[in-house]
């Protein structure tokens, strides 16, 4: 087999056929309506840049006008292989961007022109909605395998006197184009999984998103020694009736995000938000060796860092309930869509009770915290309060650590 890039006679050859079949594909193509031409891009000028390929594909190929082209359409035979659409009701636009260069590479066969090639492949592949079309990356790469055929075919039935030679270039340069656009799927596939994992990690803790990628499930844990902080803004719903959507998304993003940055010093977890409720966790996912204290701890910047906000914003700005429970609870990842990390259990309940039976400015806690964290901390009793189906309960309120 002669050696290919000291063989350009075989090359320009190859080229030049395969362009006379391309140029019966071009004309096919802008003579379709524009019902089927301008069906995928109706918002480029198709039917103008088609007319203008057909020119150039002559200029460059050197196929004058009157030469006779092949009765047969190879591009019609493709479709038909593929079985994913019909020819005469189809417009390959896109796809002929992508053949031209293919057309000059084959000709030129340089480093410069195969990058031109798979660019113009990446282009493509880039404003491309698989989704929506339906198209898998096995039917990209088969129709490749597809074309490849049928280019083989008419090589070796007209070019005969190039023989191995002239099958070679078409192989050579199929099997190059097919890797180049593998390894465009496969990066694409690679930064999707990163985003995944990124955005996994964004909504569950790294150790719970690792277990899902890896099982495809989570199993729920049991934890003995928690402490569940819930906070509220007092009067909400008719603070914010006179204001705009915008503006209170703004202001809940404002103190939330102060709160997400002091539970994250103390090392408890974040668990949701439900309108202007806030809940975060000590000791879960991973144990805490003082989830109680991180809790108050917590909870005391907490009202700080929200106090300040409420200044700055004015008269208007919301005043704060929270509320601390310690105890056992179960911790799991519900949903198969669209997947959360939660908490369930009798604490999980009674801290919720804390934030509702408290004063606004205030952080009411059961009995249980203040017996854990009595020494290290202020307090003031407020004794036995009545709870929401609960019956009564004793609460106190935390002021501040003991200097």
């Amino acid at each position: 087999m002669t050696e290919l890039v000291h063989c350009p006679t075989v090359r320009k050859s190859v080229a030049r056929l395969i362009a006379t079949y391309f140029l019966v594909h071009l004309q096919a193509e802008a003579e379709k309506p524009d019902a089927v031409l301008l069906e995928d891009y109706p918002d480029k000028p198709v039917r103008e840049m088609t007319r203008s390929w057909i020119e150039q594909v002559r200029q460059e190929f050197s196929i004058p006008a009157d030469e006779e082209l092949p009765s047969e359409n190879i591009f019609a035979r493709w479709c038909d292989m593929n079985g994913k659409f019909q020819y005469h009701d189809s417009a390959l636009f896109g796809y002929n961007r992508i053949y031209l260069p293919r057309l000059f590479d084959l000709r030129d066969g340089t480093p410069s022109s195969r990058e031109v090639h798979y660019n113009a492949m990446r282009t493509a592949f880039d404003g491309f909605d698989y989704e929506k079309e339906g198209f898998t990356v096995a039917f990209f790469l088969q129709s490749e395998s597809n074309m490849r055929e049928l280019l083989r075919e008419i090589v070796r039935k007209h070019l005969p006197e190039y023989a191995e030679d002239a099958d070679h270039v078409v192989l050579s340069q199929s099997s190059g184009f097919q890797t180049a656009m593998y390894e465009y799927f496969e990066g694409l596939l690679k930064s999707a999984l990163a985003d995944n994992v990124l955005l996994l990690n964004r909504i569950l803790p790294e150790q719970v998103a690792a277990e899902l990628q890896k099982n495809g499930y989570v199993e729920p844990v049991y934890f003995t020694d928690t402490a569940v902080i819930f906070t509220d803004f007092e009067g909400f719903s008719h603070s914010t009736e006179n204001l705009a959507p915008s503006e209170v998304i703004h202001r809940l993003d404002t103190y939330f995000s102060a709160f997400d940055r002091i539970v994250a010093t103390y090392g408890l977890e974040k668990i949701k938000t439900i309108g202007d409720s806030y809940m975060a966790v000590a000791g879960v996912p991973d144990l805490h060796d003082n989830p109680v204290g991180a809790a108050c701890d917590a909870a005391l910047d907490i009202m700080d860092v929200s106090r300040a906000i409420s200044e700055e914003i004015g008269p208007d700005g919301w005043n704060i309930r929270i509320g601390i429970h310690c105890g056992p609870l179960v911790a799991g990842v519900i949903g198969k869509q669209k997947f959360a990390y939660d908490v369930w259990g009798a604490t999980v309940n009674f801290a919720s009770r804390m934030e509702s039976s408290g004063e606004p400015g205030r952080i009411n806690v059961s009995s249980d915290v203040h017996r854990e964290m009595g020494p290290y901390y202020r307090w003031q009793s407020r004794g036995p309060r009545p709870i929401k189906h609960l019956g009564t309960a004793e609460m106190y309120f935390l002021l501040g650590k003991k200097v």
